[in-house]
């Protein structure tokens, strides 16, 4: 497995992204933290260390029926990682105003830092598109 950071990034969405997949602590790095930026989502924002984040996945999982990242394009300088990417998930269970079965998308900038081959920094800035509730 290559260890070039945009490598490390594109490894972390895929693993991400599989309902299946019990990998993700392996591609994080120790103390690694994440910001989530004031959203729709996420009105106030979040910030979470690597357990808080490991249970996010968790309620995801029941949230989504399925959901990934197309990404659109790195920008990598160093060990920082920018990357560009549309988010699209569709909801497995009725959430808020919104029915089962309603697919949300996002485009996302994401600004990582990678050490070692693992994730130590996450930052998103995501704009949730409006929802077609027809």
């Amino acid at each position: 497995m290559s260890a070039e950071p945009a490598a490390v990034v594109d490894r972390y969405l895929a693993v991400v992204s599989d309902p299946d997949a019990a990998a993700l602590d392996s591609l994080l790095h120790s103390g690694v933290r994440f910001v989530e930026q004031p959203n729709l989502v996420a009105p106030v924002g979040r910030k979470r260390d690597a357990a808080t984040a490991l249970a996010a996945r968790e309620h995801s999982r029941r949230l989504l029926a399925g959901h990934r990242f197309d990404v659109r394009e790195h920008i990598v300088a160093g060990d920082r990682v920018v990357t560009r990417a549309t988010w699209t998930g569709t909801l497995a269970i009725d959430a808020g105003p919104w029915p089962a079965g309603t697919e949300l998308r996002a485009e996302c900038c994401m600004v990582f830092t990678v050490r070692d081959g693992r994730i130590a920094h996450q930052e998103n800035f995501d704009c949730y598109l409006p929802v077609d509730m027809a």
